[in-house]
């Protein structure tokens, strides 16, 4: 992997900004989707968000470049999540995937090329593959747990 190749999420993420927005997502219960069941490991799902988005966007070139990304990760990954947020956050996951396919964001929206995969071997309750299907990605779940499954 090249210097170039870097995600994000190797480089930096605003630990203390999610950690503060995911105490405050769990406690909402109305209208949250962890209303339907509790789970014991459920997460959060502006940190699944955050982790999806950073594992498919490069990391800045310099340590001057986290500033921006750092506050777009912040600003995307509130809860309930700003659609225009996430439809800014789908296109710069597109432009990195395009680029690292040698694509254009327009092909992959038109389905002649493919979308970014992510899979999430263990699943739980769905909360990576649920955030990574509306950051415009082909998501993937396993579980082995038939009562996480179930659910």
């Amino acid at each position: 992997m090249s210097e170039s190749d870097r995600r994000l999420i190797e480089d930096y993420i605003p630990l203390q900004v999610l950690s503060a927005e995911g105490a405050r997502e769990k406690s909402v219960r109305k209208g949250h989707v962890s209303a339907i069941h509790l789970w014991w490991a459920r997460r959060p799902l502006s940190a699944s968000r955050a982790a999806v988005f950073a594992a498919l966007v490069g990391a800045p070139e310099g340590k001057n470049g986290r500033g921006g990304r750092s506050r777009f990760i912040g600003e995307l990954c509130r809860y309930p999540g700003d659609p225009k947020k996430i439809a800014a956050a789908e296109e710069q996951i597109l432009e990195a995937h395009a680029r690292r396919i040698s694509s254009t964001p327009e092909d992959i929206r038109a389905g002649r090329a493919p979308r970014p995969r992510v899979l999430d071997s263990f699943a739980g309750g769905g909360t990576i593959p649920l955030e990574a299907a509306r950051l415009g990605c082909d998501s993937y779940a396993l579980e082995l747990n038939p009562v996480a499954h179930m659910i």
